[in-house]
């Protein structure tokens, strides 16, 4: 048989009972019924891939505005700004691969009111905003699932963005408008992404991705003012032995040349720093392998534990780069078997 990791994956991913087609009109849920209506709302983030929570975004287009502006600065002081009194829970940096871009990441800490410059005041808030509407939607998949450990993975306060090897944080990608790259297709790593849309249209769901709907441009769904789009990534795939699929998505080159900035800001939630995902109940003996598994375990382990981290970066993300949409399954190869058992244990 075949080593080749896509080889292998192709009559998986053909038979994936993910790969649902649903013919029904998308269904938003206000943000203030996602525990009441959470029925509907983990029907959509399971079987359509995404799930449309309506939010009053006050400050949204405010914090847009502002992190616009930093595009044409080539090295923004956060102090102009009054963010270097939030230390750890603020950082810039410009990246050039895949693509160049600016980064700006911001903790959900709640301390808005003491920045003075209002955009910078208003992108704190949508964080704010972002982490608690997160949290509220993972609660709504662990009432839903009976699986009240999801909530244990994540904590109530914001940490540090150096406390922790991948901190939850909205990350404001600040695109130049000159873009060579592909989509660069991409699985997240944490529990749940929750994107607002950012300046124009250009998140773009995997083709592959057979649920998704008559447009793979997702914002076009959206009211901005009001819709924020949820989707999961690898650790909640692992977390409820893929009773949920990881959103295969990336960013449209074409879309980028416009000739100026565009800014995305999703919030990305995700495990704790020491936080294990233990094997669900319901996961499949073939599968078992695989936990448990952690970001950042603290203390002595006293069996392996899966790298989390290297296991969604450097094999499960990368079977996913060309926009393939991979089940867990496929792990229950005995060749996938092998390499995590060699590679990817702490």
């Amino acid at each position: 048989m075949s080593t080749d990791p896509n080889v292998l994956l192709r009559s998986l991913v053909s038979s994936d009972p993910h790969n649902l087609k649903i013919c029904r009109a998308f269904q938003r849920v206000a943000a203030d019924d996602v525990l009441r209506c959470r029925a509907e709302f983990c029907y959509e983030l399971k079987h359509r891939g995404f799930a449309i929570v309506q939010s009053d975004l006050k400050r949204r287009k405010d914090a847009l505005s502002w992190l616009e502006s930093l595009a044409g600065e080539r090295d923004p002081q956060l102090a102009d700004y009054g963010l270097d009194s939030l230390s750890g829970h603020v950082r810039h940096e410009r990246v050039e691969f895949p693509r160049p871009l600016q980064r700006l990441d911001i903790t959900g800490i709640s301390a808005g009111e003491a920045v003075a410059d209002a955009g910078a005041a208003a992108t704190l808030h949508l964080a704010r905003e972002l982490h608690e509407l997160s949290l509220t939607c993972l609660a709504a998949v662990a009432q839903h699932e009976e699986m009240p450990e999801l909530l244990d993975l994540v904590t109530e306060t914001p940490e540090p963005l150096h406390s922790a090897k991948e901190p939850s944080f909205l990350r404001a990608n600040i695109y130049g408008g000159k873009d060579s790259a592909g989509p660069c297709w991409h699985l997240d790593l944490g529990l749940l992404t929750l994107a607002p849309a950012g300046s124009w249209p250009a998140l773009m769901a995997s083709p592959f991705h057979d649920t998704i709907g008559e447009t793979a441009f997702l914002e076009e769904l959206l009211d901005p003012d009001r819709d924020v789009l949820v989707f999961a990534g690898t650790a909640l795939v692992l977390a409820t032995a893929s009773a949920y699929t990881g959103l295969v998505h990336g960013v449209s080159a074409g879309r980028l040349k416009q000739g100026r900035a565009r800014v995305s800001v999703p919030y990305f939630l995700r495990p704790r720093r020491g936080a294990t995902v233990e094997k669900p109940p319901c996961c499949d003996e073939s599968l078992a392998y695989l936990y448990p598994a952690a970001v950042q375990p603290e203390g002595g382990a006293a069996q392996p534990v899966l790298d989390l981290l290297r296991f969604h970066r450097d094999l499960y993300g990368r079977l996913c780069a060309r926009g393939q949409v991979v089940p867990l399954s496929a792990f229950a190869s005995p060749e996938l078997q092998q390499k995590v058992r060699e590679e990817y244990y702490l």
